[in-house]
């Protein structure tokens, strides 16, 4: 089969299955003990072929697939050692949604690098473990980034390797939660189903404002209280803002970022009121902050990084970044939820809806 032809017909089949095998290693380095924790497991994913679409945010980020795949971890070997005594990180059951975007062509393989967000059930945590402070719930946020080479072998089958860092917390919705990350690497096939698609171009479906516009987001969240099931740090948030769209996909942003404090922190009621980096003395903080969007039709992800005007806070934080995805009902209105976050600690998710004229 002659290269050019296998690589057109990887290319241009529209669906395909994705097997991977996954090893990681724990990169968390502040308890000696863990630093030989591993973890392993599979990935098998259903991939859509989206290179031939005609949409703006397919051209200009070059992505080749947009994935949806079940993940199984076996966490046993993520102990965390508490007095002496190793606690497993037991099993992490997940949903996840990635987009291929590629970084460039090396003959016939391509390098790519793999983005993802999703779900996962793991089955140790806090209260089944009441010793631990890694995982805080049962169901928790699965963030991955994998940077991947795919080398076509046959006329409808590629091999796979690549690496990334995958993170498991529940964004401070229940504490503590430490979390698990791990550096992982995978190897595995991508098998192409059905007969080629006819290379033509998907026409943009979706209306998108035209040139620069304001935004407005508004909404409530919740912190979870130290080693407290069903008990909650109640906030409410704001933001108000600017973006410069670049393209269609692309857009920078700036703008001011205000918290309500349902529950202020008391020195007097430290353990009932004592929320980490998230503690104020004040029932309001706000910021200013920059950073950008990434939008795919009507799905958007955006991340911001901030430095406070007003936080009487007790660890003295003067820095602070957002993470958030959105979906919009129409170019001027959508929901959106949202990740505070200091440093790599989360302060608490935020869920809320957003205008933009």
């Amino acid at each position: 089969m002659h290269p050019a032809i296998t690589r057109a017909q990887l290319d241009g089949a529209k669906h395909a299955i994705s097997v991977k095998a996954q090893y990681g290693v724990d990169v968390n380095s502040d308890n000696p003990n863990r630093k030989e924790n591993y973890l392993y497991g599979l990935h098998i994913s259903y991939d859509k072929n989206v290179a031939h679409s005609g949409k703006e945010w397919v051209r200009v980020l070059n992505a080749k697939n947009v994935s949806f795949g079940a993940t199984w971890h076996n966490l046993n070997d993520m102990e965390e050692v508490v007095d002496g005594v190793a606690y497993s990180g037991g099993q992490a059951f997940g949903a996840l949604a990635e987009v291929d975007l590629q970084l460039l062509k090396l003959g016939n393989a391509r390098l790519l690098v793999t983005p993802g967000l999703g779900l996962a059930y793991i089955t140790e945590n806090i209260f089944t473990q009441p010793a631990t402070s890694t995982i805080g719930s049962h169901l928790n946020l699965m963030v991955t980034a994998e940077v991947s080479v795919e080398v076509p072998v046959s006329r409808s089958t590629s091999l796979v390797a690549g690496g990334h860092i995958q993170h498991y917390s529940n964004g401070g919705v229940v504490v503590p939660n430490g979390g698990w990350n791990t550096v992982t690497g995978s190897i595995g096939i991508k098998t192409a189903l059905g007969r080629a698609q006819a290379l033509t171009d998907e026409l943009e479906n979706y209306p998108h404002i035209e040139g620069n516009s304001a935004e407005l987001w508004f909404g409530a969240g919740v912190r979870g209280r130290y080693r407290d099931r069903h008990g909650k740090f109640f906030r409410s948030g704001a933001y108000a803002g600017y973006n410069f769209y670049l393209n269609r996909a692309i857009s920078l942003k700036a703008g001011s970022h205000m918290v309500y404090y349902h529950t202020v922190f008391d020195p007097d009621r430290f353990d009932e009121t004592f929320q980490y980096y998230g503690s104020s003395l004040d029932p309001i903080r706000w910021g200013v902050a920059a950073g950008a969007d990434f939008t795919m039709g009507r799905m958007v992800i955006n991340a911001m990084y901030g430095k406070y005007l007003h936080y009487r806070n007790y660890h003295n934080v003067k820095w602070y970044w957002v993470a958030g995805a959105r979906y919009y009902f129409t170019p001027h209105i959508g929901i959106q939820t949202t990740l505070n976050l200091h440093g790599v600690q989360a302060d608490y998710a935020n869920w809320g809806l957003i205008l933009r004229i």
